[in-house]
């Protein structure tokens, strides 16, 4: 279970479950809580694929929106991919623990969207081919965050 934050009234905010996890490349731990305060997150779990080509090449393309828009977009694998990942922020959770905190399914693709004080604004999950779509989903969903609640 996700812990939950009261704000205004009786709203609660279910805050994002914190993680470190080393990147693929050169295994550098990377921790969700440095982009707290600085800008928001989009987290994208990625299930074990026979074939991760095609989800990275849709990952790969969109990354300059997220890069454009101000949007950290964290990638978290179960385990390196032999495909080119060097554009992309690729974070390894080989035990499972951080997919488990998120309550990700095993077989689709999970996406949060974290505004920049930890709170989760969206959340999806898709299969893998409906990746691109999602995507952009996740994408807007923050930057509608950012909208409401500019730093």
């Amino acid at each position: 279970m996700m812990p939950k934050l009261r704000t205004i009234g009786d709203i609660e905010e279910v805050l994002a479950p914190p993680f470190t996890l080393p990147s693929a490349h050169e295994g550098t731990p990377v921790a969700l809580h440095t982009f707290r305060h600085r800008q928001p997150v989009g987290l994208v779990f990625v299930p074990s694929l026979a074939d991760p080509s095609p989800l990275i090449g849709s990952l790969t393309k969109i990354l300059p929106d997220f890069i454009r828009a101000g949007i950290a977009l964290l990638v978290i694998m179960r385990e390196p991919v032999p495909v080119n990942t060097s554009h992309l922020v690729v974070l390894i959770d080989t035990d499972g623990n951080t997919f488990r905190r998120y309550e990700c399914p095993e077989r689709s693709a999970c996406l949060f969207a974290i505004d920049r004080y930890g709170a989760i604004v969206w959340r999806s999950t898709c299969a893998p081919a409906a990746l691109e779509a999602a995507l952009q989903r996740l994408k807007e969903a923050l930057e509608f965050s950012e909208i409401q609640c500019p730093e």
